[in-house]
């Protein structure tokens, strides 16, 4: 297990520097460049453009640019925002907001799709998995955006149950960002209650795909796993129902759960950038959403390669999970 993990470890580095070339080729070859937004905003246009041509080096050659700004990420540099402040400090700024999220609402997910699908496998072709297998192909028809609106439309703007946008309310304070003894000032139970409604709309966004895709998953593997010799082993032992389902079935039937985790993780994140921008969601995603409209290079080069790093991660993870999950699996 250890060799495989550095073998892993090692093609991941080998992938994400040839995913960084990518992306610093893609966002350099981009029209106007790095400066154009201070070119465009300035009424000293061309000064502002030279300052900061100077000032992110590019009026170096590529490759010199290049292995400075690898060189400033290994030292845990990752420059400048348009902001005016460190892009570490601003990425520290926005992750909570975007982690909490992303771990409420796949969560959920998990909660709501896993029993779905295993109740509709253990139905199969009955009047609830004829409408499952219906709304499951709804949900995935449901582009993120128009969805994320429809529900701002239906439940913030016609029945006023739920904010229209925001992380918390102006009255509020926002735990992770402001000061604790700004917070003391407040009702616990508020703030947490007011950051549960604001929560609510953007999790159910980004869940509802999700949802479709791993419920139809799990009932796919179920279904497959009560057709086993194994089980109806067990049947004709006589063990109960509920002991088979639960001890023999369902752990080799969520296996393909496990390696959809990592699968996720992209669309998850870019549903996260759709999402959040949708609902001002202060997360990075948002941010990288703001970034892109103001030209913020260094921002959106270290958002693409936390992005590639965190998938990576996910993928070696969920390969070593499915090895757990399953005693069978070695890896050499």
């Amino acid at each position: 297990m250890t060799t495989y993990v550095i073998r892993r470890l090692l093609q991941s580095f080998i992938i994400l520097i040839g995913l960084s070339l990518v992306f610093f080729l893609i966002l350099h070859l981009t029209p106007g460049g790095p400066c154009n937004a201070e070119e465009a905003q300035s009424a000293q246009s061309a000064a502002m453009a030279k300052a900061c041509v100077f000032r992110l080096g590019l009026n170096q050659p590529l490759p010199v640019q290049y292995f400075k700004w690898i060189g400033g990420y290994l030292h845990g540099d990752f420059g400048m925002s348009y902001l005016g402040i460190p892009v570490s400090s601003l990425i520290l700024q926005k992750l909570p907001a975007t982690v909490l999220l992303m771990l409420t609402s796949y969560l959920l997910q998990q909660l709501i799709a896993l029993p779905l699908g295993m109740f509709s496998a253990l139905r199969q072709y009955s009047f609830f998995d004829h409408v499952f297998t219906f709304l499951s192909y709804v949900g995935l028809s449901m582009p993120t955006f128009w969805l994320g609106l429809m529900l701002i439309y239906g439940f913030a703007v016609n029945l006023n149950w739920f904010p229209t946008a925001g992380v918390q309310s102006a009255t509020m304070p926002i735990f992770w960002t402001g000061s604790w003894f700004h917070l003391l000032g407040h009702d616990p139970a508020l703030v947490l209650g007011d950051l549960a409604k604001h929560l609510i709309l953007p999790a159910i966004t980004l869940m509802v795909i999700g949802i479709a895709v791993d419920s139809r998953f799990m009932r796919a593997s179920m279904l497959e796993v009560l057709h086993q010799d194994y089980i109806r082993t067990a049947k004709a032992k006589g063990l109960k129902t509920r002991r088979i389902i639960l001890k023999h079935a369902l752990r080799n039937a969520i296996l393909p759960i496990v390696t959809n985790v990592a699968l996720f993780l992209p669309a998850l994140i870019g549903g996260a950038i759709i999402t959040e921008t949708i609902f001002s969601w202060a997360g990075l995603g948002y941010a990288f959403f703001t970034a892109i409209q103001q030209s913020d290079y260094p921002y959106l080069q270290s958002f693409l390669m936390l992005t590639a790093l965190a998938v990576l991660l996910a993928n070696l993870l969920s390969d070593l999970a499915y090895a757990w999950v399953d005693p069978r699996i070695r890896y050499d």
